[in-house]
């Protein structure tokens, strides 16, 4: 792995490392030095016991406390960290899936070109629609601003920092039901997003046969290996729709200019789904109608979120398994 590619898991490190600091408590709520309240699960009847045996003894109202662990002690000081194992969840099920499905189809020539027909059928319903940009705004970069070409390399590949960006902004200045709420939201878009790309395969425009003419102006050559999570040897390629780049583009947008108390955030906000969208279509890495599936996807997945709880069982269990205690809620945040 050159230097390129490391600056990506760096940068991300680097960020939720900021995230951790600023977040970090100085009175860490459900902590003190006696130990922890609201046990994150109620104890079974059988546990009864083992619970008055472990715990330091009865607060004023008479509920137990119980002496707290090692790990929730670090995360009632630390509880961004909580949040980091929620992302690395989200990313690496989603990435994971996406892997497999790659290896599992590799040698499956009529997926490809199922694949490839698909893309072929996208471009022809656009034609009828009139809005089958994508070769006229590509040959526009490559004849007269080809010098755009690294620039737009840098934000198609932008894509996964900034979104950790816009994940620690929101846990950091938005209301923690707000914040829930758009976690969730990123958990199911992957869960809809995957539903889709392996049901209904579809070539990129960049791999289409040469008489498209669209160019891989990112992948053709070895000057942009792109992001080393993102472009290596599992990575999906017959997954154009939708386009998640565009629809967490829009996402980001969208939460910036309903809820950043910050005045020039909110302004400068749509930009950036603008600048992406014209990246996806300038390196031929998505169709039109991706971007529209892509805004389709997060807008049910934003619609739909409370789905997602119910993960919480499990959610639960896992910590119980882990004698870990969520930290308390920062007061204000809500």
């Amino acid at each position: 792995m050159g230097l390129r590619n490391a600056v990506e898991p760096v940068a991300i490190a680097a960020i939720f490392t900021a995230g951790t600091i600023i977040n970090r408590r100085k009175t860490p709520k459900s902590a003190n030095r006696h130990g922890v309240r609201s046990p994150l699960l109620e104890e079974d009847p059988e546990d009864q016991a083992v619970q008055h045996a472990c715990s330091d003894g009865e607060d004023d109202d008479g509920i137990m406390i119980k002496k707290p662990t090692l790990q929730t002690r670090v995360l009632a000081w630390f509880p961004f960290l909580l949040e980091i194992w929620y992302w690395l969840l989200i990313y690496w099920i989603y990435q994971g899936l996406r892997a497999l499905s790659a290896t599992l189809i590799r040698d499956h020539a009529l997926i490809f070109s199922r694949a490839e027909h698909h893309g072929i059928q996208i471009l022809a319903l656009e034609r009828i629609a009139h809005i089958a940009i994508e070769h006229d705004v590509q040959r526009f970069v490559l004849d007269r601003a080809p010098w755009l070409i690294p620039y737009l390399a840098c934000v198609y590949y932008s894509h996964i920092v900034l979104g950790v960006v816009f994940f620690v902004y929101c846990y950091t200045f938005l209301p923690t039901a707000r914040y829930q709420q758009i976690r969730r939201t990123l958990a199911l878009e992957n869960v809809i997003a995957f539903i889709i790309l392996t049901s209904w395969r579809c070539t990129p425009p960049r791999l289409l046969p040469e008489k498209y003419g669209f160019v891989d102006v990112l992948n053709g050559n070895g000057n942009n290996p792109g992001g080393s999570w993102t472009h290596n040897r599992f990575q999906l390629t017959i997954a154009a729709m939708p386009s998640l780049h565009f629809g967490n583009a829009v996402l980001i947008a969208f939460c910036l200019v309903s809820f950043s108390p910050h005045r020039p955030l909110r302004f400068l906000a749509p930009l950036w789904p603008l600048l992406m969208g014209f990246t996806i279509i300038a390196t031929a890495n998505h169709y039109i109608l991706d971007a529209v599936a892509g805004v389709c996807t997060i807008t049910a997945a934003y619609r739909s979120n409370r789905v997602m709880l119910a993960l919480l069982p499990v959610e639960r269990t896992f910590f119980k398994l882990l004698r870990l205690e969520k930290p308390g809620e920062v007061p204000s945040k809500e």
